[in-house]
């Protein structure tokens, strides 16, 4: 039993150390497959404009919000080219998101199977989607989305408000966590103790957004329309949808290039991204509801699982009813998609790993022949976001998933006594 209890411990450094190994090996040669499409010209652009004294937002558009933009300058001020800089952090950033997935794992009272499999998962996300992972800078999202479960799941609740903030601050898409995380919040400390964490939070993003709102007020708001403006993306699945009806019944589509992507053009293609955006809030609030419903006041901290559960399928909302589905917001998902509990909880991670498989099977050797509207492509890529409408019912949150994690005092996060960790 001591021997398993101690394999236990050093399950978040063994697949820690899988991650570095799958970063400097597998993922390498897959990279080097054929032609990747990068978004590194961008970040690079963006650092030299910084590196001559321009003010993101003010001297240069940037679509991003500040804190992407520090990130972007750190890649250029390391020693070497930016391309392996910049893939030097994401793999640190890797290794950042391993750690806690596999500690919440454990602090939820998952088996040591189940352990596993979420930190092998995790870990091998660079070769599960592809090289695209050192190209874009989404892994720094999902490490402050793991911690942020961490936290939560350890009953750190200012902590995680902070680390939502600064989540909020690298990519905007984070803000659909509040009302979840809110909810949970208060059940277990009341109106007050939620009031205060969130306006911790809320302090940090206008400590760093302030002065920029200040000096460069229209900047900032337009790397704000800019994603409210962009059209209907080729791979959301509204599109799916319409390339579905273009495969039974031939109905015309115009592919156009835009806003730094590719996208659907004309009045049907904006008529399914209007509706997107009117399904996407309404799946937001009912899965806060949801959790509002399940866990009445006084719960305690009985809730942790229902959280979990509650920020996957928020997540997994945002890119099945978005207007724009990019393949590297699937890293998003994976640190909440891969922890659920329930009788359902393998094959959310099982599910998981097939939407990065089905994701990497188009993305990006086959992506061109997708613009080209090609029935094959358009096929996988229904099939692809039809997995996802399917994991999002998987982790939809449910009675029975609960996790009584009631810690000691001065012990937070530790499981109850008689609790599952090594089931």
């Amino acid at each position: 039993m001591s021997t398993r209890i101690d394999l236990v411990r050093w399950v978040p450094w063994i697949m820690a150390v899988v991650a570095v190994l799958v970063w400097v090996g597998p993922m390498q040669w897959i990279s080097g497959l054929g032609p990747q499409i990068s978004d590194l010209p961008v970040y690079e652009d963006a650092y030299r404009h910084m590196a001559a004294g321009d003010l993101p937002y003010r001297d240069f558009a940037l679509e991003y919000p500040p804190l992407a933009a520090g990130l972007f300058w750190v890649a250029g001020v390391l020693p070497g080219a930016y391309g392996p800089a910049f893939s030097f952090l994401m793999l640190i950033a890797l290794v950042l998101t391993v750690v806690p997935v596999t500690l919440t794992a454990r602090a939820l009272g998952l088996g040591l199977s189940r352990q596993v499999a979420a930190g092998l998962i995790t870990a091998c996300l660079p070769v599960l989607l592809g090289g695209l992972v050192e190209t874009r800078f989404d892994l720094v999202l999902a490490a402050l989305i793991a911690w942020m479960l961490w936290a939560v799941v350890t009953d750190r609740m200012t902590t995680a408000w902070v680390l939502l903030a600064l989540a909020v601050l690298v990519k905007l898409v984070p803000l659909a966590f509040i009302p979840v995380l809110a909810i949970v919040h208060m059940r277990r400390h009341g109106r007050s103790d939620t009031w205060r964490g969130a306006l911790t939070g809320g302090a940090l993003v206008v400590v760093v957004a302030l002065p920029l709102a200040l000096i460069a007020p229209s900047g900032l708001w337009d790397s704000i329309a800019y994603h409210l403006d962009r059209p209907l993306q080729l791979e959301a699945t509204g599109a799916a949808y319409l390339m579905g009806m273009r495969l039974l019944a031939g109905t015309p589509l115009t592919v156009d290039s835009s806003f730094g992507s590719q996208g659907l053009q004309g009045g049907v293609p904006d008529l399914m991204a209007l509706i997107s955006v009117i399904v996407l809030v309404a799946l937001v609030v009912a899965i806060a509801l949801t959790v509002l419903r399940i866990l009445p006041a006084g719960r305690g901290l009985d809730d942790p699982a229902i959280f979990v559960a509650g920020i996957a399928a928020t997540g997994i909302a945002l890119l099945v009813a978005g207007k724009v589905l990019s393949p590297q917001f699937l890293v998003w998902i994976v640190p909440a998609a891969v922890l659920v509990r329930g009788r359902f909880g393998w094959a959310s991670a099982i599910v998981t790993a097939v939407a990065l498989l089905l994701t990497h099977a188009y993305f990006p050797g086959a992506y061109w022949g997708l613009v080209a509207l090609r029935p094959s492509e358009m096929a996988l890529l229904i099939v692809r976001d039809a997995v996802l409408i399917a994991l999002l019912a998987l982790v939809w949150p449910r009675r029975g998933m609960e996790a009584p994690l009631r810690a000691p005092a001065g012990q937070k996060g530790s499981p109850a006594p008689g609790g599952n960790a090594l089931e």
